[in-house]
Formats: C-alpha cells, structure tokens, sequence
C-alpha cells in the first residue's frame, strides 16, 4: 500500500514536470479547468452560501427554517419527490418494454418506425407536450368537450395527471436509449442457455435478462429522476397550482426576487443531484461493465413467448401512439384558430416577428455553443487520455457533474455569481453561451474519450518521428481522426442548446429572448395556438439541422472516423 502511494506520488510529479516543459499544454489545461471549477462549482458554491444567509455576512438557517415552518414549501418539496419517483417508475418500466420489443424484432423496417418515434420528442423542448395535452384535455379541450356532451363528465387534465403524462412523453427517449443500448449490448448466449436449460420465457427475462440490465435500468432511473425533479416548466404550463421546487424557485427569482428563499430551494434540488452523481460514478461503474459482451447490433434469434410479445406489443404500441398524438395536436393547433372552438384555417399564429427573432437567437447560441463543446470535449479528452495531466480526473468528474446540475440551480447560481464585479456577465450572450458549453461539456469530453481509446498512438508517434510538433499532429493527425466524436458532441450540444429553457430562462436580457423561452412564455399567456405554431418551427429547425449534418457526416464519412 505503502509502495502504491509512492507511485501514484511519482505519477503526479512526472505529469507536473511534463506539463511544465510543455507550456501550451499546461496554459490549456489551466484554463479548461479554472472555467470548470468558475462556471460549474462556484455558482453551486454561491447558491448554498445565499441559501445560508451569507449576503448578511453572518450564516444562519433561519431560511431553511423558514421552508419547513411554511407547509406550501414542505408540499413542494413532497410533490417534487412523489413527481420524479412516479414519473421514473412509468418511464422505466414503459421504455424497458419497448426497448426489448425493439432490441428483440427481427423486422428492421419496424424496428426502426418505433426507434424513430420513441427519440422524436428529443426535437422539442419537453414542456411542449403540455400544450397538446391542455388542447385534448384542458377546460375547453377536445376530449373535455366530448366527455361533457356524452356523459357530462367534467374533466380536466391540469395538476398531477397532465404533468405525469407530459413528463412521461418528453423524458421517454432518455429511458429508451440507456435500455436499448445495454439490451442490444448484452450477452444473448446466457439467454439461449437458459432456454436450453428448459427454462420458460417468462422465468428467463425475470431471472436472466433483468439482473444482467439491472445497472443500465437504474442508470436510466437515475437520469429520469434528475430530469423530472429539475423541470419547472412543465408542472408552471399544466400544473394547475400545485407547489413543485423548481417552479416555485423560478417564481420566487422573477416574482419576488427572494433570492435567499429560491437559494433554499435550490439547494434542495441541487442534493438529489449530488448524491444521484455519486451513485453512478461510485457504485455503478464496474457493475455496467459485466451487462456487455461486444454484441451489439444482434438481435435474439430466441422467439418470445406469445404473452411477453403481447403485453410488451400493447404496451409499446400504445407509447408509441401517445408520442404521435402529441405531436400531431401541435401541427394541428397551430394551423387553426382555436383549437376544439374555431377550426378555421389560419397562418396567423406564424405572424410574429418577436417568435422568429428568438428562433434565430436560439440557432445562433446553439451553434456557437456546439462548435465550442465539440472542439473543447476533444482538446480536454486528448489532454485526459494522451498527456494525462495532472488532476484530468477531477476536471472530469466536474465536466459530468455539470451535466447533471438541474437548470434552474444554475440559472440562480450564475445570476448571484456574475452579475457583480469582477465578471459581470447578466445581460449577455455571453452568459447563455457559457452555460450551455458547461453544462454540456461533458458529453463531448466522454465522446473524444472514448474515441482515443480507440485509436493507437502509433500514427502520432510516426508524426512526432518525423519532425511534426505535438500541436501540428492533433490537427493534423488526431482531429481527424475523431471526427466521430467532434460530430456526436456538435450535435447533441445542438439540439440541447435549441430546446433548453431551465437554466436560459433565468439568463435571458431585455429586448432578446430564445426560441424555447418564448414559446413559454406565449403558452403562459394562454395563447396555445401561437405556441403551437412556434413550437412547430423550432421542431422543424432541429429535425432540419439535423438532418442536414446526418447528410454531411455520411457523405464525408465522418462516422467512421
């Protein structure tokens, strides 16, 4: 134990004297790391610190007193724990089937009709969902009306209904792509063992296929809690009232400007998070790693049993009919005057100067954002991987962190840090482009990660051989060969970046707005039409952006890269 200090001591000094004969290595690791620990550790550090009073200069838990003397504060913190962990069950258990009905079909043209519609929803914004259902289910929605003519029963989809469905839609495609990927990466022999064995279906995917998923199913739980816990929006549109932690911190900011309160309630909401963090860092590392066998992309030649294929069939059928639905009301809603009232054709709802402008905002913040995570994911993964600086552990560990930090935290933490001497940042869009590279940085970090370990030194070596420096081969040696990842971390950060609200929302200036915090905004304001109409164009931007960089990356065979 003793000799293994000794190394790792020795490591570290070996890594610092590199970094000091390479000053430009040592001069980008620096910076990468102090903005780390600025945007990402210090507006948290700030929230806690106001959450105890610290801007009196003397620290005090009379705040948090004060969120539990108050019962509407202890409700909101109970609803958003009932919320995320009734919102996890159904997505999980929901995504768990359609993925093994998808993992397992042996038609691809089917298999790829239910995919595509199960990662749809990453396109919109997930509060967007509200919309269609307050058009099917609001006060004067379509299936109120019907249900008040035929029975007259009155219904309305406001409170716990509505956000538990919205939820459900816009946080299925984070369930269904963890499953999916674990279920097709699974050693199916254990599978046909079983079934060998005499083992019917039923006790095998009990007592084979779940305990060998079981990290990736609560992999995926995990990141479905932090998501339902986080969002304000939804529960703000189709809550109906009801007190959850998120929306009332953003309320408590923007209509109150009680900081130290909406400091507590972050702080409650920023917990989950850390321990969430190091739960899947901690705990669920090594176990993830015995789940794959290098298989993936095979598909079980193993029938299922009539009454799996059933239930799991209904079930994913009836998923997949929810998503369509929604979507479909939105291009519905936006091309009449009143949804369910006036059915009138119109492109009224598209005449708004204020909504396009904040749909060219969005794409320019989303564009420049992408560029930046993309190139820095592979700058800081080729500085972890090939320099092995010295603390790249901890600068990835933060980069991931700040991917799980909820929006609305860092919304506050990034108002109370830099909206005085010496960075003072609010009102800029500076600002918003700094929280969306930091808070996806570590996507594009784990990407060129991964990638490097995939490629051999060999090529660099040979460079570095003849006569090439060490900057002149990673742009012309190494960055082309993760063109892959440099492509994965634009795209992901993309579409983040054009459907994010949580943590924009709190950042955006006067006169200029984003495309998402608009559409809000406008459905706020009851006007569901016009956010529909909105909503439409964002999808359309996305899904077109999108497809236009599928084009590129195929063509340029960046893929294989």
């Amino acid at each position: 134990m003793f000799q293994s200090g000794e190394l790792t001591l020795k490591r570290q000094k070996d890594s610092i004297r590199h970094l000091a004969r390479n000053p430009l290595q040592f001069s980008l690791a620096l910076i990468i790391g102090l903005s780390l620990v600025l945007f990402i550790v210090v507006p948290i550090i700030y929230v806690l610190a106001r959450s105890l009073g610290a801007a009196e200069g003397v620290i005090t838990l009379e705040y948090f007193q004060n969120f539990f003397d108050r019962s509407y504060y202890y409700r909101a913190l109970s609803n958003s724990l009932i919320l995320a962990f009734t919102v996890t069950s159904i997505v999980v258990t929901l995504c768990f089937m359609y993925a093994y009905l998808v993992a397992r079909m042996h038609s691809r043209l089917i298999a790829t009709i239910l995919r595509s519609i199960a990662m749809v929803p990453l396109l919109a914004p997930p509060f967007i969902f509200s919309i269609s259902l307050i058009t099917l289910g609001g006060r004067r929605g379509l299936i109120s009306q019907l249900l008040a003519s035929l029975f007259g029963i009155e219904f309305s989809i406001y409170g716990w209904t509505g956000v538990i469905l919205a939820q459900i839609i816009g946080l299925f495609p984070l369930g269904f792509m963890m499953l999916e990927n674990v279920l097709r990466s699974m050693d199916l022999n254990l599978e046909e063992a079983s079934s060998d064995m005499g083992a019917g279906q039923w006790k095998t995917l009990l007592g084979i296929t779940i305990p060998l998923v079981m990290p990736g199913i609560l992999k995926a739980g995990l990141l479905v809690f932090i998501k339902s816990i986080a969002d304000f929006a939804t529960p703000m549109v189709i809550g109906g009232g009801l007190p959850f932690l998120a929306t009332d911190a953003y309320l408590l900011v923007v209509g109150q400007h009680n900081m130290e309160m909406a400091a507590v309630l972050a702080t409650f909401l920023v917990l989950p998070t850390m321990i969430i963090f190091f739960i899947q860092n901690y705990v669920l590392t090594d176990k993830t790693r015995t789940t794959i066998s290098g298989q993936s992309g095979v598909t079980s030649q193993i029938k299922m049993h009539r009454s799996i294929r059933g239930i799991f069939t209904v079930s994913s059928i009836l998923s997949a009919i929810l998503i369509v639905l929604a979507f479909g009301v939105i291009f519905w809603s936006a091309f009449v005057v009143i949804p369910g009232v006036n059915n009138t054709f119109t492109l009224d709802h598209f005449s708004t100067r204020t909504g396009w402008s904040a749909m060219g905002t969005s794409l320019q913040i989303a564009a420049i954002s992408a560029f930046i995570v993309a190139f820095l994911g592979v700058i800081q993964a080729y500085l972890n991987v090939r320099m092995k600086i010295y603390g790249s552990r901890i600068m990835e560990y933060i980069a991931l962190f700040g991917m799980g930090v909820p929006g609305t935290v860092v919304g506050i933490g990034y108002i109370l840090a830099f909206n005085q001497p010496p960075l003072h940042l609010t009102g800029t869009m500076t600002i918003i482009i700094i929280s969306m590279v930091l808070r996806h940085l570590g996507v594009g970090l784990e990407a060129g990660i991964s990638k490097l370990h995939q490629i051999g030194i060999n090529m660099e070596e040979a460079s570095w051989d003849m006569g090439a420096s060490k900057v002149l081969t990673f742009f012309r040696v190494v960055l082309p060969l993760m063109g892959s990842s440099f492509m994965y971390g634009f795209i992901y950060t993309f579409m983040c970046a054009m459907t994010s609200i949580s943590a924009a929302i709190f950042l955006v200036y006067p006169g200029t707005t984003l495309g998402a915090v608009y559409i809000l905004q406008v459905a706020e304001q009851g006007a569901i039409s016009r956010a529909a109409a909105m909503a439409l164009v964002l999808i359309s931007i996305v899904a077109l952006c999108l497809f236009t960089l599928t084009k590129l990356i195929s063509r340029t065979h960046l893929a294989r890269m």
